[in-house]
């Protein structure tokens, strides 16, 4: 776990795949990524489909695999670059949200189940 702290710059208040701000859920602090899951260099943008992996306790990308059973579905808030691989990322996360489908990335059928309620898809 590193506890350097890393500056994150948002260039927009509003996220831009959110369709608006009402109704919007937030989850408490930030989510981790499973960074040993991606690769150097990768840019996992805002709005991108990620799970929590119960076995790791770490959130990792949805799959076309990944079943709608998944445990805690969410959209993350901003983008964020991994550097190394070794060392997992935190990003803000959306539980609940009004969204534009076609701005997201890795939603699935399945995420769309599994986010029925809490995300609602405009296209």
């Amino acid at each position: 776990m590193s506890l350097k702290p890393k500056k994150v710059q948002f260039e927009n208040e509003q996220p831009d795949f959110l369709r608006d701000a009402k109704n919007l859920e937030w989850t408490v602090g930030n989510i981790t990524l499973d960074s040993s899951k991606l690769t150097e260099g990768q840019v996992i943008k805002g709005g991108t489909a990620v799970f929590k992996n119960t076995e790791s306790d770490l959130f990792e990308l949805v799959q076309a695999s990944t079943p709608e059973t998944m445990t805690a579905p969410v959209l993350t808030g901003h983008a964020v670059k991994i550097e190394d691989v070794q060392v997992n990322e935190e990003v803000s996360a959306l539980r609940k949200a009004s969204v534009y489908e076609e701005l997201l990335t890795g939603v699935t059928n399945n995420f769309k189940k599994a986010t029925q309620g809490f995300i609602a898809y405009d296209r």
